[in-house]
């Protein structure tokens, strides 16, 4: 079980190195903060000592922007407080796993952050300076913090050209839809990755159309490529409740989000 929560929070990574990460709508856009998802509680597996030496048995929760973060990360400049209103600063921030240079909009924040259900975490606040992708700060930025038993929802989705970063999508794909979840996924117990794939649907300006692939699922984090066999722009993604979990088990609900197009 440790060994499958790790998978989703720290697989290898390695799609999108050594490009320039393709820039949408939202690059042009004042940033905001997404989400802030309670992911484990005192449950970081031992494999992530990788990541933080202190992070084995403390709280994960990924916290999703809209641009990406650029350069190193200090853990204070994250403020996360509790219902009982405590002030408390993850031990560690990083944007690993997704790392890679089209990646990047999730800082893992690692530390004691909260507890379920006696004082839980409810809010994230950028307190201190976060670069962003374009010259920007995320500082002052916010958001609640999705509780620890609802499971992963969609937060992104950006619409790309095949030749604007590295996939393993298959050579006919025409155009890319790059799906960010708000936290790692991983299909449930007794589904695959072919229930995954199934599981979205994306609205163009020529209908509806469903991925004849997804890519870049190997690591196991939160992001996820739709291979699409139509250029038509993409105007939003859906997927069906119940096919995906995070790192506890947590079912995905019905979700959906509209596709930032280059």
């Amino acid at each position: 079980m440790f060994r499958a929560r790790w998978l989703v929070f720290a697989g290898i990574f390695t799609l999108g190195c050594g490009r320039q990460p393709p820039q949408t709508i939202l690059d042009r856009e004042p940033p905001r903060m997404l989400s802030a998802f309670f992911g484990l509680d005192h449950a970081m597996p031992p494999e992530s000592r990788a990541l933080c030496l202190s992070a084995p048995g403390k709280d994960g929760m990924p916290v999703t922007f809209t641009r990406r973060v650029m350069g190193s990360i200090q853990a204070g400049a994250f403020t996360v407080r509790t219902r009982s209103g405590q002030a408390l600063h993850p031990t560690c921030a990083t944007t690993r796993p997704a790392d890679a240079i089209a990646e990047r909009h999730t800082v893992l924040l690692i530390g004691e952050l909260g507890s379920e259900p006696a004082d839980p975490p409810v809010s994230v606040e950028v307190t201190g300076h976060v670069k962003l992708d374009g010259g920007g700060d995320a500082h002052g930025l916010s958001g609640r913090v999705t509780p620890l038993a609802e499971g992963p929802t969609l937060q992104l989705a950006l619409g790309v050209a095949p030749g604007s970063l590295a996939s393993d999508c298959p050579a006919a794909t025409r155009q890319i839809v790059v799906a960010v979840w708000s936290g790692g996924v991983r299909p449930r117990p007794g589904a695959d990755q072919t229930s995954h794939r199934d599981g979205y649907s994306v609205d163009t300006a020529a209908g509806e159309v469903r991925p004849t692939a997804l890519g870049d699922l190997d690591d196991r984090d939160n992001y996820v490529h739709l291979c699409l066999a139509t250029a038509a722009p993409a105007a939003r993604v859906r997927f069906r409740a119940g096919i995906l979990v995070d790192p506890r088990g947590d079912l995905n609900p019905e979700t959906s989000v509209e596709v930032s197009a280059q």
